[in-house]
């Protein structure tokens, strides 16, 4: 019955067999047939399914959250007995933002993969907000100040500046801004955030508070890299964090304006649920990302 039931867990947290499929690897017709048989075991229903979506019916809910309990149950104690034979083995599911993977993830996971190969790792790159605990994620990354209270979370990178850059063929067309009021006669490429779909406002630190400023322009990303190739297309300034456009500085395609007033930001974390017993796994990951990155 586990795998059924490892189905109707799947089924159940995407709303959806062709995602669920997906996830699993396996056709959508075998999956619905395998929950079908589930539920006629149990005699009763706990999808109700249209042509356009999938929910949980009242009972459904219920045995959902059992459902869910148990097989963390299962694989805590799966992690626990791997342990003890000294292996760290298993799925690690991370949700993280797309900058996140790149600066810190990336570089470094084909020595992740040699330290740790019985360790499968999926990836969710994730530039809005998502609730790991309802997407069944083990753990995700954000920085700190976007963390939910109830979360724990642990450092990965170092601490960010909020900076602001325009390539030089830019800054040859325009004068660079000399104060934050200036910025109103610059082009600038705005960021929209998917969670939510407004437009982030630049934010910068005037006398050691905050100072949050709307900017305008003519183009509109959803994505920090994306935002990142518009100014080095010379196409306007960019505001983002310092670590993404690191390399952009030393080599001289990008530079720095309003230096004096860019505004200090928490380092990237890693956050999980509280749990009496992490998974051996994500205790690896941790460690091995924390190590890598110190080293930079």
């Amino acid at each position: 019955m586990l795998p059924a039931l490892s189905a109707f867990e799947c089924v159940a947290r995407h709303a959806s067999f062709t995602r669920a499929a997906a996830e699993l690897g396996v056709s959508a017709s075998a999956l619905s047939q395998s929950v079908r048989t589930l539920e006629q075991r149990l005699g009763v229903r706990l999808l109700t399914r249209t042509t356009r979506s999938v929910s949980l019916t009242e009972e459904g809910e219920r045995f959902y959250d059992g459902v869910r309990v148990g097989l963390d149950e299962l694989g805590a104690a799966l992690d626990s007995l791997a342990q003890s034979q000294g292996r760290v083995t298993g799925t690690l599911r991370i949700n993280m933002p797309r900058p996140a993977y790149r600066v810190l993830i990336a570089p470094h996971l084909a020595g992740f993969a040699v330290r740790h190969p019985d360790v499968q790792l999926e990836l969710a790159l994730d530039d809005g907000l998502a609730d790991i605990v309802a997407e069944r994620f083990d753990a995700g990354m954000r920085l700190t100040d976007t963390i939910e209270a109830d979360m724990v979370a642990v450092r990965i990178g170092g601490p960010n500046r909020m900076i602001t850059v325009a390539a030089p063929d830019y800054l040859a067309q325009r004068p660079p801004p000399q104060s934050v009021d200036d910025l109103g006669r610059h082009e600038c490429v705005r960021y929209r955030y998917a969670s939510s779909g407004r437009t982030m406002r630049w934010i910068f630190q005037r006398d050691g508070r905050p100072l949050e400023v709307e900017v305008d322009g003519r183009y509109i990303v959803n994505d920090a890299d994306a935002e990142i190739d518009l100014a080095r297309r010379g196409l306007g300034l960019v505001q983002t964090l310092d670590s993404l456009v690191a390399d952009d500085l030393a080599r001289g395609t990008l530079r720095a304006v309003l230096s004096d007033v860019a505004m200090p930001m928490s380092a990237i974390h890693l956050y999980f649920p509280s749990r009496a017993q992490m998974p051996e796994r994500l205790r690896a990951f941790i460690d091995y990302f924390q190590q890598a990155n110190e080293a930079r």
